[in-house]
């Protein structure tokens, strides 16, 4: 029956890939969303590809799987059917995980290639998020199927060093990309105002991308809605140990 399913699903891409060779076209923009996990980069890739005009592919250059950037690259921003206005994917900050990291050359040199960057200003949030991912294996949460993690299943202990290290990284990483292509049509959406005010950051980003307002929707759902000082074993010890640095804000919850 498994490879029933896998042959199956094997000859829909084939028939669509055919398909769009011979009745698609390239008549589109590119456009790629760089950002780090836990910034609601997969709720943001579910809406965009509720768009009719947008195709939104995740995080491809990730594990390359023997392949080169360059057969990835030309394999996604191929043929796609002609109501299809803006070809994008997902790329992580340290992406790819192997030495091949042509991906970076190609947009780069590319100006006509739109960036979406994707930051969240609570990097402490990020990264107690991260922490329960990898603790609990769970990554995404959907209002009509909800995981029902209990608190004591996140709880999570951080050590002072570990967030000093994630804070200055991140921010590195941050400020690298806002450099790196300050040349090509770059737009920075926000984790916050994507949670707290959908339609409006939807709006911006679909003029942005110069595609037609629509209202879109998903069922995801934020996974952890708890204050901080829940999720962190240790949170008044380390609000206290930062509480002069530039990362003080971070354990203030009006910025969660």
């Amino acid at each position: 029956m498994q490879k029933l399913k896998v042959f199956y699903t094997l000859l829909l891409s084939t028939k669509k890939r055919i398909g769009y060779a011979v009745f698609g076209d390239k008549n589109y923009d590119k456009f790629v969303i760089i950002s780090t996990s836990r910034t609601g980069s997969t709720l943001l890739m579910a809406l965009l590809n509720k768009h009719d005009n947008i195709l939104c592919e995740g995080e491809l250059f990730k594990q390359l799987e023997g392949h080169s950037c360059s057969h990835i690259w030309n394999a996604l921003f191929s043929k796609k059917p002609k109501k299809i206005k803006h070809v994008g994917f997902k790329l992580f900050y340290f992406h790819p995980f192997c030495d091949d990291k042509q991906v970076w050359d190609f947009i780069k040199n590319d100006t006509n290639v739109k960036i979406i960057h994707l930051v969240r200003q609570n990097l402490l949030r990020i990264l107690i998020s991260q922490k329960i991912g990898l603790k609990t294996k769970l990554w995404t949460d959907n209002m009509l199927k909800p995981n029902n993690i209990g608190l004591d299943d996140k709880k999570t202990h951080l050590e002072y060093d570990e967030c000093v290290e994630f804070f200055e990284t991140t921010t590195n990483y941050e400020n690298k990309t806002r450099h790196m292509f300050k040349d090509h049509n770059f737009i920075e959406v926000k984790y916050e105002h994507l949670s707290s005010n959908r339609v409006a950051t939807l709006k911006d980003v679909f003029e942005f991308l110069n595609v037609p307002i629509q209202n879109v929707d998903v069922n995801n759902k934020k996974q952890n809605n708890e204050q901080l000082d829940e999720l962190i074993n240790n949170f008044d010890e380390l609000k206290e140990r930062f509480k002069n640095s530039v990362w003080a804000h971070y354990f203030i919850e009006d910025n969660a």
